[in-house]
């Protein structure tokens, strides 16, 4: 497992954010670490220490990151060419500097109102009517908005697997469980095959259908990390040697045959290359045998997709939207189901997401209205009655 060390400008190993970095995993150790040591820098190049810092201060910091600052605050301190951070990107950097400054290693060395004010405010939760208890409000997160996901329609998908856009079974593979799994790029790629149980009531007794593991490692050769929740488990392996918990996800008929003909036409014919255990690898190139990462996944789908002539950029994540959305119209918006499937950690995420886009009630409502329009039918194509001879009634 790796870590993450920030050093000081004299070489020594900044002991409170080491503390502070602790507590994460390798995967969110990373994002944090990086967000970090910027904001050390900032403080660092301006001069400005824990017992000088305000609110303020921060807030003009976090400004300046995500580009709503109107001038120069202060020395330049990054590259004036790096993009501004998106909000969401930015409320990861708030969650570190927050968790800095009030980490207990940080007691006593800290401006008091600085204190005061990352800890002051808490909101009310509610769902359904109900309180759900306080939540903390991060002073320095920016305000976001609401998140609109966008749609990959079934004709881009149709294309993709027009003969000839996709051109190796494994790709096929891919494509398809991106579509019908609704997978994460970093799940895909970190699947090992000791996670794919792909028959009806597999020994480790997890799931009757056929489903697959989906498993938080830091360790995969390719880097490819999947999204975990709940506390770090050293070992996900039962007494019988199944890959048990993770994320546990039902597999399509379609997922499983295009597996099994990427294995029999690609993977058994180069499997003497092969000195790791996950699923995909590099099956062309200079580096046959190697586990796949995902940006060659990326880097496929952009090429797939100028073979069928599209205009828009396809993105794994794309697939996801698509997938998540499909299942949660099929199941009458039931954002539980749909969480406990796709692998979310709070059901309000699925409402955030798909509950403005996907309403399908919404639309009924809709269309009412606009047939019951006071405005006069002049387009006879527009017209869904039937037409006399003397026009439209």
């Amino acid at each position: 497992m790796s870590s993450h060390w920030i050093f000081t400008p004299d070489s020594e190993v900044d002991q409170v954010s080491m503390k502070v970095l602790c507590r994460y995993r390798a995967s969110s150790q990373q994002t944090y670490a990086y967000s970090l040591v910027d904001h050390l820098n900032w403080a660092y190049f301006n001069r400005l220490s824990p017992q000088t810092l305000t609110l303020a201060d921060l807030q003009r910091y976090m400004h300046s990151i995500t580009g709503e600052a109107a001038t120069v605050h202060g020395v330049a301190w990054r590259d004036p060419n790096r993009r501004p951070l998106s909000a969401a990107a930015a409320s990861n950097v708030a969650t570190i500097i927050k968790a800095y400054y009030l980490s207990p290693g940080m007691c006593g060395q800290v401006n008091p109102e600085l204190v005061a004010g990352l800890t002051a405010g808490a909101v009310e939760r509610r769902r359904g009517g109900r309180a759900r208890g306080n939540v903390e409000v991060n002073p320095l997160s920016p305000r976001r908005t609401p998140r609109r996901p966008r749609y990959l329609p079934d004709e881009a998908v149709e294309a993709l697997f027009e003969p000839g856009i996709l051109t190796t079974a494994r790709d096929v593979m891919i494509v398809t469980w991106l579509h019908d799994g609704g997978l994460r790029v970093g799940g895909l790629c970190g699947l090992r095959f000791s996670d794919l149980h792909l028959i009806e009531h597999h020994p480790c007794g997890q799931r009757a259908d056929p489903h697959i593991h989906i498993i938080g490692r830091d360790d995969n050769p390719n880097g490819a990390r999947a999204k975990s929740y709940g506390p770090a488990i050293d070992n996900y392996s039962s007494r019988e040697g199944y890959t048990i918990d993770g994320v546990i996800r039902a597999v399509s008929a379609g997922m499983i045959s295009t597996f099994y003909g990427y294995l029999l036409d690609e993977y058994y014919p180069a499997q003497h290359l092969v000195e790791h255990e996950q699923v995909l690898n590099h099956t062309r190139g200079a580096t046959p045998g190697a586990a796949l990462t995902t940006a060659a996944v990326r880097k496929m789908l952009d090429r797939a997709s100028r073979r069928a002539g599209l205009s828009t950029r396809i993105t794994p994540h794309a697939f996801r939207h698509k997938a998540a959305a499909a299942f949660y119209a099929a199941t009458d918006f039931n954002a539980e189901m749909v969480a406990q499937e796709f692998g979310w950690a709070n059901p309000e995420i699925v409402t955030d997401l798909y509950g403005r886009s996907a309403n399908r009630h919404a639309m009924a409502f809709l269309k009412q209205a606009w047939d019951a329009t006071a405005r006069p039918r002049t387009d006879s194509y527009l017209n869904t009655t039937e037409h006399t001879g003397q026009g439209q009634r």
